[in-house]
């Protein structure tokens, strides 16, 4: 009888009956917001660390939540509020991540510095490499018993950081993997300055049990990467990135062959010249109600009520306008809107290939 089952099962094996099919691999990714709560981060001229790193994280988590259905998003946290260090190393681990992304802005006491820098775990190679270290790990100060959490490691101390060459970081293969995605979509999205992948002692990484990396978004000290960080488009771009290169890394390590979706629109643009006509031969009407010798972000509240405000730099100041019409009746009654909204001064300008002209010569060209 003994013989006759296992024959049973033998042949039944043999042609698949109790194969499994094929394993879909649920993926548990987890999001740290850098800093938060009484732990601002760096502090920009107009901006917080903790304000934009938290939402760049929920807008990554958003693309990853509408392409995926088998992978779980965990935050460590999804509000303001602070969570200590080693807690977000916690999170992962308990959530049995299969990977762990920390978001951060970088700063500097000169305001040149600029650009996009990716970081995986490991002793520092440059001492410039470890000062990032030491920025992002003085949070623990704020944090009782830090001294018991961090293996007494004073993370002001350059010499205490000896204690991280004890450290073995298993998944540095693909943390680096996972890094050189992000910085291939930030070049190709982002755009700017790519300031390389690095490895430095962060102590957010270094008890985490799964590939890790840690973004430094941008510099908040740069006017000019602060602003775009402030930036709707900014942000969304960033998150974009993040996204892409998690579908890139995971073709990767499961032989996938994921297309990511479009990048999402949004209200606001980080373009000097947006919808303005370049090679159509197109007129096109604006209304001009504003000039800044600094940037100021199109969310900004003085803006609110207005749609598709953009500007244009021309010398040393930066000329704000909103509307893309190409009638020039429509263009007057959005510049009557804009008016009654308190900008006075509002007038039309006109534009055609990009190069402005006067709206009388537009007029002309197009019949108007």
């Amino acid at each position: 009888m003994k013989q006759t089952i296992l024959i049973i099962l033998l042949f039944f094996s043999a042609f698949g009956v109790f194969a499994q099919a094929p394993y879909q691999k649920n993926w548990v990714v987890v999001l740290d917001a850098g800093h938060g709560g009484k732990d601002p981060g760096a502090v920009g001229k107009r901006s917080h660390e903790k304000d934009i790193a938290l939402e760049i994280v929920l807008k990554t988590g958003e693309y990853i939540n509408n392409h995926f259905k088998d992978v779980e998003v965990v935050y460590t946290r999804s509000t303001d509020r602070f969570v200590e260090l080693y807690r977000r190393a916690e999170i992962a681990n308990q959530a049995h991540a299969d990977l762990f992304i920390s978001v951060h802005c970088n700063a500097n006491a000169k305001t040149s510095p600029n650009g996009t820098e990716v970081f995986v775990m490991g002793l520092n190679k440059t001492e410039a490499n470890l000062q990032v270290a030491i920025k992002e790990n003085t949070s623990v100060l704020m944090e009782d018993d830090h001294s018991d959490n961090y293996d007494g490691i004073d993370p002001n101390s350059s010499e205490a950081y000896i204690a991280f060459s004890l450290y073995t970081n298993m998944h540095l293969d693909l943390s680096l993997l996972m890094a050189q995605k992000t910085m291939e979509a930030f070049n190709t999205t982002v755009k700017r300055n790519d300031r390389g992948i690095k490895q430095a002692p962060f102590f957010v990484l270094y008890k985490t049990g799964m590939p890790s990396i840690l973004i430094e978004t941008a510099f908040i000290s740069n006017y000019d990467d602060e602003t775009y960080l402030m930036s709707a488009a900014g942000k969304n771009e960033m998150a974009y990135s993040i996204y892409k290169a998690f579908v890139d890394y995971r073709n990767v390590v499961d032989g996938s062959n994921y297309i990511p979706m479009e990048i999402a629109k949004t209200s606001g643009s980080s373009s000097t010249t947006n919808n303005i006509a370049k090679n159509s031969g197109e007129i096109v009407f604006k209304v001009q109600f504003a000039s800044f010798k600094e940037i100021i972000p199109t969310e900004d509240s003085r803006f609110n009520g207005m749609t598709d405000v953009h500007y244009i730099k021309d010398g040393t100041y930066y000329k704000y306008m909103c509307g893309s019409n190409t009638s020039y009746s429509k263009a007057k009654e959005e510049l009557l809107s804009v008016q009654n909204k308190g900008y006075k001064d509002a007038f039309l300008v006109a534009y055609q290939n990009g190069k402005r002209i006067s709206v009388s010569e537009a007029r002309n060209i197009s019949g108007q």
